[in-house]
């Protein structure tokens, strides 16, 4: 991995900074309106190196690993790509259709929140802040 110690530290980031958008009305609001079990599969760097997001029934619950219940949704990627992503460095569109992201079920309701990425990434930069990790940003 280029930016990350080991398997665990991603994963860290990765869900204190869902915590911190669920906190953000407009942010929680949207993905509420995705609906979907998604599994952000990352083991490719290690086998704890994944978390899920559940954003079914109205509300949105997260923890690492994989989930208790089938995924409706599985993003497969580096850890280091999805640092670019939540990053905002990386499009995931393009990273799709590149095949640096490997998408398994519908993504088309995750994909509408591209143009909240911006947002995301200040939530993101502010977590690798707490952690002391800025000199990983991108």
């Amino acid at each position: 991995m280029e930016f990350w110690k080991n398997e665990n530290q991603p994963i860290e980031a990765f869900l204190k900074m869902f915590d911190k958008c669920m906190a953000d009305p407009d942010l929680s609001k949207s993905l509420k309106k995705v609906n979907q079990l998604i599994l952000f599969d990352y083991t490719q760097d290690g086998e704890n190196c994944a978390f899920w997001v559940d954003a079914r029934g109205g509300k949105v619950t997260s923890g690492q690993g994989r989930p208790d219940d089938e995924p409706d949704l599985i993003m497969s990627l580096s850890a280091d790509d999805a640092h670019r992503s939540w990053s905002n460095k990386l499009n995931p569109i393009t990273a799709i259709t590149r095949k640096k992201i490997k998408v398994k079920g519908s993504a088309t309701g995750l994909l509408r929140l591209a143009p909240k990425l911006k947002k995301v990434a200040e939530y993101y930069n502010e977590v690798l802040d707490e952690m002391g990790l800025e000199d990983i940003k991108v």
